[in-house]
């Protein structure tokens, strides 16, 4: 398979982006993202980004996300400003512009040479917000997160702001026990 590409970053957050305005997605792309994300084996990324005709009237774009595991994503911020500068530099020189995703529109504004802002929307914290069970009718903040019988008893905050995000602060450098941590935590998303 012949397959043109764009690899850029924003932050660090690093994807392939595919032009599907015309040609569509292509078919079985979660394993294509798949195959192409493995660092070191591939091309590596995050995963990929397709550029796609808008759905929304007055849109100039849409952008659809498949992360390195192959499922699909809202929302990316980073991502999303690297699709306005691509579609900047391939034909649509506008300040701003506006772009479809899978959490809504959004607009994204030149702020400079390579420099894209983009209005993310408001967050939230509320558990009904969010995948929680069994967690009240409250603001998920500062409560203890319990994973595979181990409390982890420093400050969170839950949030939902197009992709669900748990927020760790904390001072603690244990890196073994943060390796534990994460990995439980990889362990039941892939439930």
């Amino acid at each position: 398979m012949k397959l043109s590409f764009t690899k850029m970053q924003g932050c660090a957050n690093d994807y392939i982006y595919l032009d599907c305005r015309t040609s569509g997605v292509p078919e079985q792309i979660a394993a294509l993202s798949e195959r192409l994300s493995r660092r070191h084996f591939s091309i590596g990324a995050d995963g990929i980004i397709c550029i796609c005709a808008p759905v929304t009237a007055g849109a100039d774009a849409m952008m659809r996300i498949f992360n390195a595991d192959g499922s699909e994503g809202k929302m990316c911020g980073n991502g999303i400003r690297c699709v306005a500068e691509w579609l900047y530099t391939h034909g649509m020189a506008k300040p701003k512009l506006a772009i479809d995703t899978l959490s809504g529109l959004k607009t994204v504004a030149r702020m400079g040479e390579g420099l894209w802002q983009v209005e993310m929307g408001a967050y939230t914290a509320m558990a009904a917000a969010l995948p929680a069970v069994n967690m009240g009718e409250g603001p998920l903040v500062d409560l203890p997160l319990e994973v595979e019988e181990n409390l982890w008893g420093e400050t969170k905050k839950c949030c939902e702001h197009h992709n669900h995000k748990y927020i760790i602060y904390t001072c603690s450098s244990q890196n073994q026990l943060w390796n534990t941590f994460f990995r439980s935590i990889s362990f039941i998303h892939k439930l």
